[in-house]
């Protein structure tokens, strides 16, 4: 991961972590989310995103979320070692329909164009 990425990224898992100490899980999901898009190409990164995601559900009893993240959690190292660099960037979350996701900030893709 470039340091400029692993940067923001670990920017975004303290802004999450911050927002759920303030009990804002709606800014913790969007910092997560957008932590997910940074990470999603490097396998260890990209586990720690589905991780701290599915922490999130679990904290909120979100099924449909807990449910939808127990597999790409466990898988997403071997997934991204082999697919990492073909996928199209998504934010991470289950718990939306495709019409409601979110679209790739323009931060985000200018600093991973880097």
């Amino acid at each position: 991961m470039k340091p400029i990425v692993r940067e923001h990224f670990e920017t975004e898992l303290n802004k999450a972590q911050s927002a759920i100490e303030a009990g804002d899980v709606e800014a913790a999901w969007t910092a997560l989310q957008r932590a997910h898009i940074l990470g999603q190409m490097y396998p260890l990164p990209h586990a720690i995103a589905h991780w701290e995601m599915l922490k999130l559900a679990w904290k909120q009893r979100d099924l449909k979320e807990i449910a939808g993240k127990l597999i790409p959690t466990v898988f997403a190292i071997p997934l991204t070692l082999l697919f990492g660099r073909k996928r199209r960037k998504r934010d991470g979350k289950v718990n939306i329909n495709d019409s409601e996701r979110m679209s790739i900030p323009d931060d985000l893709l200018q600093i991973l164009e880097q």
